[in-house]
């Protein structure tokens, strides 16, 4: 997720006002006295608060302003449910699937589960299309069938590329394909987000 993140626009931000804050502490008469020891104290001391500060607000903003998600990456944290259609040799099939998605900035894990199976991320790539505000993942995973199915125990590895819809209510399309030579559809809708104070989440 950091890729996605606008680096030189958040330098220059943190850089203006570092050099307001280092402008007003010598107008105020706080620095600039000739004790270099004191001033460079000081001046720490501010850039530690003040980059702390705006690290936390920057967080904060992309978790809650609808609109620094879309410059970003929409907020996918929560509950989630749907369905995946696949074939096989007994002709076309529908599995009520649920998935669990922990979101920060530093990373995405999904974890999908079904009666017969249950999928963990082994890596997530996001994309973002600025042009036209069109959000993808590309998601590797880990698939292991449940005891009491058909290959119980079987693990394969999967990769499903996803898109996010970002309307009235979040949603996640996409294809898969396994390393079995299995091939399918995924269509899910968010049930609840995680509550705004998980950061973490």
């Amino acid at each position: 997720m950091l890729h996605l993140l606008p680096i030189r626009w958040l330098l220059r931000v943190s850089f203006t006002i570092f050099s307001l804050a280092v402008l007003s502490a010598v107008y105020a008469g706080r620095i600039g006295g000739g004790e270099f020891a004191h001033d460079a104290s000081i001046l720490f001391g501010w850039s530690s608060i003040g980059a702390i500060g705006f690290i936390v607000f920057s967080y904060g903003g992309w978790r809650w302003i609808p609109a620094a998600q879309r410059l970003i990456f929409p907020y996918l944290g929560g509950q989630w449910s749907g369905f995946i259609r696949y074939a096989d040799s007994d002709g076309a099939h529908r599995l009520d699937v649920t998935m669990e998605i922990k979101h920060t900035l530093f990373g995405l894990r999904m974890l999908l589960d079904s009666r017969q199976s249950s999928s963990r991320t082994l890596a997530v790539h996001a994309e973002r299309d600025p042009d036209f505000e069109r959000y993808r993942l590309y998601y590797v995973y880990l698939n292991e069938r449940k005891d009491g199915f058909t290959n119980a125990g079987e693990r394969y590895r999967g990769l499903a590329v996803i898109s996010v819809a970002t309307g009235a209510q979040l949603g996640l399309d996409g294809n898969y394909f396994t390393d079995t030579d299995r091939r399918g559809t995924l269509h899910l809708t968010a049930v609840t987000l995680h509550p705004w104070w998980k950061l973490w989440r």
